[in-house]
């Protein structure tokens, strides 16, 4: 505990041995720091504060306009670049203090040159926002808050005036070219619709080929079913003319139509006989005086006849014969095929005319699609592109027309700036700042008186200790 006492207690005892030293070099300080902070002319600063207002057209940029815009937050930050160096030009504060006499404010004469003006005028740029501040600080022999006022001020005006002539010019020049512009699009929108006329009455158009490709297609298959049809019935008919004749002259001309049986004649005569025979065998039998012989001579007769009878038949027929039915027909089929065969024939000759003819329209027709085709989407093509190029136009010239009502819609708006605040003189100098400068020089006093303390010890220590 004692060994970190002593060294505090060696430093107490240094600051009590050397407190005049220190005293002195601090107030010296402090005094030549005050002297000379008195004899500073005090100096007034004005600032206006300025923000530009970014267009809300939608005209196309490209990738590295779109990359620094996501990067600066949506703002262009070259813009706001561009405007805060115009600020220190010269044209631009010689315009103003020009414009400051004309309006012969007192005490512009003032002002210090434009060279000294552009080097203590400042524009910074917000990086947070999309303001840009403009101010300058002025000495009171120059004018002092006043002047500086009205100089930041002026400068402001001059600029959103300058951007609002600009603006103007160009958007006059935009809209010229945009009519311009319009006038060439219609007449070649013109140009391509009377193109497209004359294409469709010679060749006509989508609209008829294709419902006229599919009426072709449609007869040609019908077309080809029917001459199917036409060729199986042809075939068919000479098929059956060709078996018919064959067929023919296998069959008999004439045949049987009908036949009757009846009773033989013979042997009905015969039996006729024989039953006489029998009876007048009989009846000689029962007469007297008749011989034997003559009986022997009847049996005999009686069972010649039985055996005659026994070989003839008993039943006899009697066909009608007539031609054939079946011959009959078939000579009939025979004679109505021919007619049948040629009208077939004709039939098949007249599809096969109107397929070829249909084909080759088929053929035509799907010859000249492509081509067609090809010709009217290039029109059509031509035409919407021309229509949406028109279409953008008109959306540009409306936006210019926007854009130029919106820069003068309110009148702190113009030329795309927006004054937020005014300059005005404030009575509070910026410099000399005596709070900081008796602070500095207190401090920087006290560590002089120190180091010289320090300096006078470390010499004295050297002389007592020589061999050291």
């Amino acid at each position: 505990m004692l060994q970190k006492e002593e060294p505090l207690r060696d430093y107490i005892q240094f600051i009590r041995k050397y407190a005049f030293v220190i005293c002195l070099c601090t107030f010296l300080v402090l005094g030549t720091a005050l002297v000379i902070s008195l004899r500073i002319p005090k100096t007034y600063s004005a600032s206006t504060l300025l923000r530009l207002i970014q267009s809300n057209t939608t005209s196309p940029i490209s990738s590295t306009n779109i990359f620094q815009t996501v990067l600066s937050g949506g703002v262009d930050r070259r813009e706001m670049s561009t405007i805060s160096k115009r600020f220190t030009t010269e044209s631009m504060l010689n315009a103003a203090v020009q414009n400051l006499e004309d309006k012969e404010y007192s005490g512009i004469q003032h002002l210090p040159s434009v060279g000294q003006l552009k080097q203590k005028l400042k524009a910074q740029i917000d990086p947070e926002a999309d303001y840009i501040e403009v101010s300058i600080e002025l000495s009171e022999a120059e004018g002092g808050e006043r002047n500086a006022a009205l100089l930041v001020n002026q400068l402001a005006r001059d600029m959103q005036t300058l951007r609002s002539e600009n603006e103007k010019t160009r958007v006059a020049k935009h809209q010229k070219f945009l009519q311009q512009k319009r006038v060439e699009v219609d007449q070649e929108i013109q140009e391509l619709t009377d193109e497209i006329l004359t294409f469709v009455k010679e060749n006509e158009s989508p609209e008829t080929w294709y419902p006229r490709l599919a009426s072709l297609l449609e007869q040609h298959r019908n077309l080809q079913e029917r001459l199917g049809l036409a060729e199986q019935t042809l075939d068919t008919a000479k098929r059956r003319l060709t078996h018919l004749n064959s067929y023919q002259k296998t069959l008999p001309k004439q045949t049987q139509i009908s036949e009757t049986q009846s009773h033989n004649p013979q042997w009905l005569s015969q039996r006729e006989k024989l039953l006489e025979l029998e009876t007048q065998r009989i009846g000689d039998e029962k007469k007297a005086g008749k011989s034997s012989h003559e009986i022997s001579g009847l049996n005999a007769q009686i069972e010649f006849i039985q055996r005659e009878t026994k070989k003839t038949p008993q039943l006899t027929s009697v066909a009608t014969y007539g031609t054939s039915a079946h011959y009959t027909y078939i000579q009939n089929q025979l004679i109505e095929l021919p007619p049948t065969i040629e009208s077939s024939e004709n039939e098949t000759k007249r599809l096969n005319e109107e397929l070829q003819k249909t084909r080759n329209q088929l053929d035509t027709l799907l010859n000249q699609i492509p081509g067609n085709q090809h010709t009217f989407t290039q029109l059509r093509a031509k035409i919407e592109l021309a229509g949406s190029i028109k279409e953008e136009i008109e959306k540009r010239y409306l936006e210019s027309e926007i854009l130029s009502a919106d820069s003068n819609m309110l009148p702190t708006q113009k030329g795309g700036i927006e004054i937020v605040d005014t300059a005005v003189p404030r009575k509070i100098p910026t410099s000399p700042q005596f709070r900081l400068i008796v602070m500095l020089s207190g401090i920087i006093g006290l560590c002089f008186g120190v180091t010289l303390a320090l300096l006078i010890e470390f010499v004295n220590h050297s002389r007592n200790n020589p061999s050291r």
